[in-house]
């Protein structure tokens, strides 16, 4: 998101409302500091009132909506006070429509296929309704489970807003966080050991707690609410707050505030490992697509059972009943209505009904048109079938698109028409739609046709509301968007690029902010690694991040800035600032290489060569070890070697060399010196990376702290267990001779399959041919090998395992190159074979003593028993 004033974006409201358009603006969302008056209805009781309120901070989006932080100026309730609700704040308002258009079209092309209609919690009222009443059963419920009413946020009010179209919701504002990074030395306790030994207490505390709340929804009949916090979706922990206000236990102040799922769940489509086994569990249930449906029958079980606990609510639970019926009748939904798609009227009433509604709510039609399609079918299934134009021309678009693949034809008559399908008919067919249904824009567009000043007025808001687009996803400054509506002939420049990524459209659109990026990218690290203030500071603004985002107590904080000054605190920094250095390199070299290799074959066909050059770029971010891990690695070797310490880089010598985890080696590194900055930087630096992982790398979201875990929590359970180990070993003799052993089996074992390979095809494979005996074998060399090194320290442990991997690939290398004469005709000349076996042994050695390193390290980490 771009960074703009509130005075910019009024003024850019103030130029639109000038060109005195009969239509309004369209929006996405909303800026801080809009008012808005709502016309609300009570969850329970459901009083019907009007409220007026400022909105605070966009608070995000996702594919459920957006929510924002909001303060209630005025409430008009005639009917009587809405509990929960009162002039102040702060409040929670969730709008059901995502921000990004993106967002909103794959979630509701995945709603389509699941239930063949629009996704109904943004646009049908009782079936938002139906949702906030079971979050209030669930509340009640969660109050007795948990002996704390405060387990489940409370939903206030419903409501639509007609200003972006969709159903909405206000809740209880919940200041919490997801959770801290827990110091954690002992990752392997047992279960039953966790609570004695203080292991991540709020982790594992949350943990139980989702795990509780699954299974009171299960028993309440809420089944597929239960996804939003199943644990193993990977995604669900930030949908739980440990509330700020409560007490300091790792329990206490645990907040459910996320009960609207986002994506349903189709059998062919999981989106996380959980997900698999929801899908089966679906399927015994007789839900072939999951979203939000709950089951009436256990829940009036359960009220009846608590009798005392919901005596206020059984009218609410009438009310759910109707909500909920209604909520089902609204969608074609095969999957689950089948056979009464054939023999219920009264369930096509309902879609039918659910329908227009949704045409009313979306204002794809006005009060007019809404009142006219009620009592007029035909119209209705015109415009209902004008509608479907779009997917259906995307639809002839992609098999045009497929065909094109399959036959490698990519001529005009094949081009023109898939253009056409995908972008014109779409486009005609959404004008169409708007001019049925909106009476407004009939008389805008009517007005455009016969007066030239207000067509010009109408391309100038037009303008306007692009550049305010333009604004908000960042892809121009401020100056330039107000250039741009005094000028509205450069939108002309920004419209075709606006295609691009928001990056590449601000790099050739705003030459100072590219040069800044530049500037900023290339040689603000070189500035880190030359000038210790901006060290310093770099530092300290990272720490005050911290400070915001609770990832660093004030004791930590105050204790970190107090040792600044320490030479080791700015031997580390500047090594953080060479690792920052680093970050481009493989970027730049993939695409070089790319360029190369596409240039270097001119015989491949445009489609091939995009392909190749597709395939370079993510082989360059998959691989393990890239040339930018190259380059960190050999710096901290130098480091090693400058400095004549090894255990002041123990960490990141190894680390540096691979790929994303090797820029947290430093902060890895720190740990033994300065526990409180390491733990912070390690969690800033995983956790930055994590979040560029879509879904999955969400804040708070469990990838996030198995981040955390791997690359700072794990380190130290290692060495906890390596101080461990080091009391056991003190007393008995270092063992050596197992590393020749060991090496002359692998090479051994890796000469059989060379013979077994030449027997069957007349010639001796190469390394790469028979990767997967290679791997495995070397691997597990350095593994035994650290294994049974018997009273050796740790570090010697690695060193010996790295040996024995340099010495397998000195052997194997002599056995294939002496193999390699049986199946040679003409034997070569001795140079010659010298030559072979010097090059063969110096890759081998090389690739060999990596791989014996890391299977050496794995069995120094896992080994608890000496």
């Amino acid at each position: 998101m771009a960074d703009y004033s509130a005075t910019t974006w009024q003024s850019l409201k103030t130029a639109f409302a000038a060109t005195r358009v009969q239509r309004p603006m369209r929006i996405d969302r909303y800026e801080a500091g809009t008012e808005l008056t709502l016309p609300v209805r009570g969850v329970w009781p459901d009083y019907e009132a009007t409220i007026r309120v400022k909105l605070g901070k966009f608070v995000g989006g996702g594919f459920a909506g957006q929510v924002y932080q909001i303060e209630i100026l005025e409430i008009d309730s005639p009917a009587g006070d809405i509990p929960g609700l009162a002039v102040g704040g702060p409040y929670a308002m969730k709008i059901m429509k995502p921000p990004s258009r993106f967002s909103q079209w794959f979630r509701d092309t995945v709603y389509k296929i699941g239930f063949q209609s629009p996704f109904q919690l943004e646009v049908n009222p009782q079936a938002a309704r139906s949702g906030a009443l079971w979050q209030k059963f669930i509340r009640r419920a969660a109050a007795l489970e948990f002996k704390d009413e405060g387990a489940v946020n409370d939903i206030l009010v419903t409501f639509v807003d007609e200003n972006l179209g969709s159903c909405g919701e206000i809740s209880d504002w919940v200041d919490g966080r997801v959770w801290t990074f827990e110091v954690n030395d002992h990752l392997d306790a047992k279960p039953e050991e966790r609570a004695a030994l203080g292991c991540s207490p709020e982790f594992y505390a949350k943990k139980d707690f989702m795990d509780r709340f699954v299974k009171l929804l299960h028993q309440i009949g809420a089944r597929e609410f239960a996804r939003q916090y199943e644990w193993w979706t990977c995604k669900s922990q930030p949908n739980v707050l440990k509330r700020h206000d409560a007490g300091d236990g790792p329990a206490d102040g645990l907040t459910a505030v996320d009960f609207r799922a986002g994506l349903a769940l189709l059998p062919f489509l999981p989106m996380s490992p959980g997900d698999f086994k929801l899908i089966l569990v679906g399927l015994a249930h007789g839900s072939l697509v999951q979203f939000d449906r709950g089951s009436l029958k256990k829940l009036r079980v359960y009220v009846e059972a608590h009798p005392e606990a919901f005596a206020d609510m059984h009218g609410a639970l009438d009310e759910l009943a109707i909500d909920e019926e209604a909520y089902r009748n609204s969608q074609v939904d095969v999957t689950h209505n089948h056979v009464r798609l054939l023999t219920s009227p009264k369930l096509w009433k309902g879609i039918i009904g659910a329908t227009r509604t949704a045409w009313r709510v979306r204002n794809e039609t006005d009060d007019v048109t809404d009142k006219k399609l009620r009592s007029a079918p035909m119209q209705a299934l015109l415009f209902t079938l004008v509608g479907m134009v779009p997917m259906l021309a995307k639809l002839g678009a992609l098999a045009i698109l497929v065909s094109c693949f399959r036959t490698s034809q990519w001529g005009a008559s094949s081009i023109i028409p898939m253009i056409l399908l995908f972008f014109g008919l779409p486009a005609v067919a959404r004008f169409g739609k708007t001019l049925m249904g909106r009476t407004d824009m009939r008389k805008h567009y009517a007005r455009m046709r016969v007066d030239r000043a207000y067509c010009k007025r109408a391309l100038r808001a037009h303008v306007i509301e692009k550049t305010m687009g333009y604004l908000r996803a960042g892809r121009m400054s401020e100056a330039t968007a107000l250039g741009m509506i005094e000028n509205p002939l450069r939108y002309l420049l920004h419209r075709p690029l606006s295609i691009l990524p928001v990056f590449l459209h601000r790099m050739v659109t705003d030459a100072a902010w590219a040069k800044g990026w530049v500037t900023n990218t290339l040689l603000h690290p070189i500035r880190l690694y030359f000038n210790a203030d901006a060290r310093e500071q770099w530092l300290r603004d990272m720490i005050a991040e911290g400070r915001r985002k609770h990832m660093l107590s004030e004791a930590d904080a105050e204790k970190i800035l107090s040792r600044l000054d320490e030479p080791f605190i700015q031997k580390y920094l500047k090594s953080l600032a060479v690792h920052v250095c680093t970050l481009p390199i493989t970027q730049v070299v993939s695409v070089i290489v790319a360029i190369w290799y596409v240039a270097a074959h001119p015989e491949q066909s445009w489609a091939q060569a995009w392909g190749t050059a597709g395939a370079i770029l993510v082989a360059f971010q998959l691989v393990p070890v890239s040339p930018g891990s190259l380059v960190r690695g050999l710096y901290v070797v130098y480091l090693v070697i400058r400095d004549r310490s090894f255990k002041d880089y123990n960490i990141a010598v190894f680390l540096g060399f691979f790929k994303y985890i090797g820029y947290l080696a430093f902060p890895i590194q720190m740990a033994y010196r300065y526990p409180a900055l390491a733990r912070f930087m390690a969690g800033h630096w995983a956790t930055g990376a994590v979040h560029v992982v879509p879904v999955f790398g969400e804040h708070g979201a469990l990838m996030e702290h198995g981040v955390f875990n791997t690359f700072y929590n794990f380190p130290l359970t290692v060495r906890r267990r390596q101080g461990e180990l080091a009391i056991i070993r003190q007393d008995r003799t270092p063992r050596y001779w197992q590393a020749a052993l060991f090496a002359l089996l692998g090479a051994g074992v890796l000469a059989g399959v060379d013979a077994l390979f030449g027997w069957k095809a007349g010639a001796l494979p190469e390394m790469s041919t028979i990767w997967y005996a290679v791997v495995p074998m070397t691997f597990l060399v350095g593994f035994f090998t650290a294994r049974f090194a018997n009273g050796l320290a740790a570090p010697k442990r690695v060193l010996l395992g790295m040996a024995a991997g340099v010495l397998m690939g000195l052997l194997y290398a002599i056995f294939h190159v002496g193999g390699s004469y049986l199946f040679l005709s003409e034997p070569a000349a001795l140079g010659d074979a010298g030559i072979l076996l010097l090059f063969k042994a110096m890759r081998r050695m090389f690739f060999f003593g990596v791989l014996a390193t890391l299977g050496a390290g794995l069995g120094e980490s896992t080994d608890r028993t000496a």
